[in-house]
């Protein structure tokens, strides 16, 4: 079985020609500018196949899961938190792994910046998951797209998501650069944790990992943490889980078990029972209300 989109929780915007000729005439985004962007979670059976390539630049980010790129040159698995950029007019395929399906992050874009962007060509990069690699504030870039892309095509919409565009194939693009900024804090313990903890908000650490990626103790960790923030690392972790998942509930087309999911909980009703802890509310009263 293949398929080409369709997969529970996704996003997906698709430019109109007519719109994008807009684009192109504006002196503000003409340079480079978005034509399609979309988020595929687990997209089980995803396919494509493009015999002659197409006229836009692609950025592909796995953030979980496996997937595999055909070009007439190379076969490129792209592991989890990598991601690869295909230069516009490459015949290519990709599809995700079969028992291990990718979730990804997807930008098709066009001008002639997005040409000179297209290099290394066809290399996978890795995105690592450190103290400093701000990987949760580019994924709220790309939810910050999505939600003014859900407005609507007009032209304020579309100058602001191709003006935040650059910014978001940089922080690929130039990555030591944008980890720079949270080189700052890499001296304050808490800080650094909790750059992990965003960092990681879909994977479950019980107190010991937590310690570690700081270099502590438990014990000394936990009475800094607690000091610092009034709460327990593990306590505090799972408010940043439910946080995030608030954001997933504003998107009614998440069921809960898929928001339970990316927030990093693999049972549905424990996820429920932390949320009601934390919002003294059940996840389905805090989306409708």
């Amino acid at each position: 079985m293949k398929k080409q989109d369709g997969f529970p929780g996704q996003q997906s915007y698709v430019i109109p020609d007519r719109i994008l000729e807009l684009t192109r005439q504006s002196l503000i985004c003409n340079d480079m500018y978005v034509t399609d962007i979309g988020y595929y979670p687990q997209a089980r059976h995803h396919f494509r196949k493009r015999q002659t390539g197409i006229n836009q630049t692609i950025l592909i980010y796995n953030v979980d899961g496996i997937g595999e790129i055909v070009t007439e040159k190379n076969q490129i698995t792209l592991l989890k938190d990598h991601f690869i950029i295909i230069p516009e007019g490459i015949p290519h395929t990709y599809s995700a792994n079969e028992r291990d399906p990718w979730s990804i992050y997807w930008i098709h874009f066009s001008g002639p910046k997005a040409r000179h962007l297209a290099q290394p060509v066809l290399q996978p990069m890795p995105v690592i998951r450190t103290n400093t690699s701000r990987i949760n504030e580019r994924l709220n870039l790309f939810n910050e797209i999505f939600h003014n892309l859900r407005r609507g095509f007009s032209i304020e919409i579309l100058e602001y998501v191709n003006l935040c565009l650059p910014r978001l194939i940089a922080t690929f693009t130039h990555l030591p650069q944008y980890r720079s900024v949270n080189e700052l804090f890499t001296h304050d313990p808490v800080s650094q944790s909790i750059n992990f903890m965003l960092e990681n908000i879909n994977q479950k650490f019980k107190l010991e990992k937590l310690a570690k990626a700081v270099g502590l103790s438990k014990s000394h960790y936990s009475r800094l943490f607690l000091t610092r923030t009034g709460h327990s690392p593990i306590d505090y972790f799972i408010q940043l889980k439910i946080q995030r998942s608030c954001r997933l509930l504003d998107n009614n087309d998440l069921s809960i078990a898929d928001v339970a999911r990316e927030a990093g909980f693999e049972d549905q009703f424990y996820f429920s029972r932390q949320f009601r802890k934390v919002m003294n509310m059940s996840p389905t009263e805090y989306r409708k209300r």
